[in-house]
């Protein structure tokens, strides 16, 4: 059966599908604790805790999502509106959800409450948005092609999720809550715009072998089951456990990164917050750029060196940051030498970034190999299962080590 054509226009809905799973991620990394801690009075541990918490059940509904989305064929919604579009069309009003995490006055429950619910629509139209770039086309240039978009309009939305906030610290000031509800409700704008048009664009394979199949009517406790087995089995895969280490190492250190960064920015080197905003404007854009090398870069070179070569300017970059503490120099000094680290920072985490993401789109072709089966959303929810555990584990403990050394909400 002959393919549909991968359109441009295909190209730029794909890769704006990416607007939530790089952007939304990007905004709460910056700001939420920071915004937890100084404008909803609760403390760094319970600010942790919430993402924790909220990573930890989402990183058990990852898998069930990825085993849901798999066999949703079987249903007659899934038949109607596809087994992974489905969930994507119910995310689309759910996208004004993402304002109601930046509402100040409340108490831990609250913020606890809300941040789980997103994190779980996060889930829901992310782990089917993984998959389509093989639902979509079987050809390796063209998945290149899309899973590039997908990285070029992750470093857009890391753009936007650093100018937005750093626009209306601006116009409200340091010392309001009200830029990060205007953030929170611009940036939902956005999403909802995206993830219809993403919606609208896309659709999934239709192979005689996928119509042939039909799954017997389980109990929950089978399908629990079930889906358990088909997690363990991917381990099976030998590429699949390299490319797990490589994608938790890599992503682990920025998300630690992107965690600590914002109390580094104000607490430790005395800047103003609209500082954070610029240096994380300034490294989503190299972040952009980066992208466009490290594609070509991989077609040439394949991803191992590549790899390699972005994790080493971000460790070099990491290094240069903290000397910065110890160095003690003068202010106009310090801020010349933020924004140069930031360029060679953003350079390294473009690649890092890109090459794990794009090597994930061919693993459930070499599963299917061993299997006979396309198990595209398992292996989605095996990776972001394990990434929100880690993600948690390095939250918390960012979290708890600051307390312990004694700081502060409002310090």
């Amino acid at each position: 059966m002959k393919e549909r054509n991968v359109s441009f226009g295909h190209l730029l809905a794909y890769g704006g599908g990416n607007l939530l799973g790089s952007g939304a991620l990007a905004i709460s990394g910056a700001w939420l604790l920071y915004f937890y801690t100084t404008f909803c009075g609760l403390t760094l541990i319970q600010a942790s805790a919430i993402f924790s918490i909220a990573s930890i059940i989402d990183a058990i509904s990852n898998p069930v999502m990825g085993y849901l989305t798999d066999n949703f064929s079987n249903t007659r919604l899934g038949k109607k509106f596809g087994r992974r579009r489905f969930f994507i069309l119910l995310g689309i009003p759910l996208m004004m959800f993402y304002p109601l995490l930046w509402v100040d006055g409340f108490g831990f429950w609250y913020y606890l409450a809300t941040y789980v619910i997103f994190e779980l629509i996060y889930t829901s139209v992310m782990v089917p948005y993984e998959t389509l770039a093989t639902e979509m086309t079987s050809d390796f240039s063209i998945r290149s092609k899309m899973t590039g978009y997908k990285a070029i309009f992750g470093k857009l939305a890391n753009f936007l999720a650093a100018f937005i906030p750093g626009q209306f610290i601006l116009i409200y000031g340091k010392d309001s809550a009200q830029p990060f509800f205007y953030t929170g409700l611009t940036y939902g704008v956005i999403l909802f715009i995206a993830v219809a048009a993403l919606y609208f664009t896309s659709w999934e394979r239709k192979s005689e072998a996928e119509k042939q199949v039909r799954l017997k009517a389980n109990s929950l406790a089978t399908s629990l089951l079930t889906m358990s087995r088909d997690m363990k089995s991917t381990f099976h895969l030998r590429v699949f456990r390299k490319h797990l280490g490589m994608y938790l190492f890599g992503f682990g250190a920025e998300w630690l990164f992107a965690s600590i960064f914002t109390y580094f920015v104000i607490f430790v080197m005395q800047f103003n917050p609209a500082m954070v905003a610029g240096l994380n404007s300034l490294n989503s854009i190299l972040q952009l750029c980066s992208t466009a090398l490290f594609i070509a870069f991989c077609v040439k070179h394949g991803f191992s060196k590549p790899y390699s070569l972005a994790l080493g300017i971000v460790i070099f970059s990491v290094l240069l940051y903290t000397m910065l503490y110890f160095l003690h120099l003068p202010a106009q000094w310090v801020t010349v030498a933020m924004i140069s680290i930031t360029v060679i920072f953003g350079i390294g985490t473009g690649g890092v970034y890109y090459i794990p993401w794009t090597v994930y789109t061919f693993l459930a072709d070499v599963d299917e190999v061993f299997t006979g089966r396309r198990r595209e959303g398992i292996y989605a929810g095996a990776m972001t299962f394990s990434g929100k555990i880690t993600r948690s584990i390095i939250v918390f403990l960012m979290g708890s080590i600051l307390s312990y050394y004694g700081f502060q909400s409002k310090s």
